[in-house]
């Protein structure tokens, strides 16, 4: 065949096609949102620092925890697509570190905010813990109960998840009542101890998405042999992702 056979030349991803796919008009209606709070926060300033009545406080907060919500609710729509389209374990990585700064980022901003927020963080955490352990989990699976009539869990990557699980928990929440002079770190304590959860994190990270991840992928219910081979669904690998969404 020749070379302006049109088969053998590459067909190009359009760019055009690809931002509207992203940008689609929640997208933006939701950073226009977002933008236009803070926004309105900034000019507001003078009148909130002031003393409000009670029901222009509730009013302010339940504004502002409604753009929240919406604004949140946008990233964690976009890290489940792009999680269906990596697949296990990269999917279940996207979503969790998209809630965990999304956490993050509310705790340092009250944390940056006037006033003494000495526990907040720990409290913070602490809550969130709770709320996944009991509120989100219990959800899920009553959820996913109905829906499904019949859930298959993975053991092996449960029994990892808990078992990291337990380790963080009692390294933030029981050691610093043990060791810490006044339920707290010390700096020298604080430093090595963040730097060994970091890379204990960093290492179960690498297991996930390397060697082990199978025990970290969804387990299909299995169907009766009949002689024929399905093809596997494919996956798309993340730096294929990466490549189509990088501007040309």
């Amino acid at each position: 065949m020749s070379r302006d056979d049109p088969a053998e030349q590459a067909v190009p991803v359009p760019h055009a096609s690809t931002l509207r796919a992203i940008l689609t008009p929640s997208v933006i209606f939701r950073i226009m949102l977002g933008w236009a709070a803070f926004a309105s926060l900034l000019l507001a300033q003078p009148l909130l620092s002031g003393h409000l009545p009670t029901p222009v406080l509730f009013l302010v907060l339940a504004a502002i925890v409604a753009v929240i919500i919406v604004c949140a609710g946008g990233v964690v729509t976009q890290a489940e697509h792009l999680a269906h389209r990596l697949g296990d374990p990269y999917g279940t990585l996207v979503l969790t570190l998209s809630i965990v700064l999304i956490e993050v980022i509310l705790i340092s901003a009250v944390m940056l905010g006037p006033g003494e927020h000495a526990t907040i963080a720990r409290d913070s955490v602490m809550a969130a813990t709770m709320i996944v352990l009991t509120l989100v989990i219990g959800a899920a699976l009553l959820i996913g109960g109905l829906r499904h009539d019949n859930l298959r869990v993975n053991p092996t990557g449960i029994s990892a998840y808990l078992s990291l699980l337990v380790v963080l928990v009692a390294v933030a929440f029981a050691f610093p009542a043990v060791i810490g002079p006044g339920g707290a770190y010390t700096p020298g304590q604080a430093i090595p101890i963040l730097i060994l959860t970091i890379l204990l994190y960093g290492f179960f990270l690498y297991r996930q998405t390397g060697a082990q991840n199978t025990d970290f992928q969804e387990v299909t219910t299995p169907t009766p042999y009949t002689g024929e081979t399905k093809p596997r669904p494919a996956v798309t690998p993340p730096t294929v992702v990466l490549r189509e969404h990088q501007p040309r």
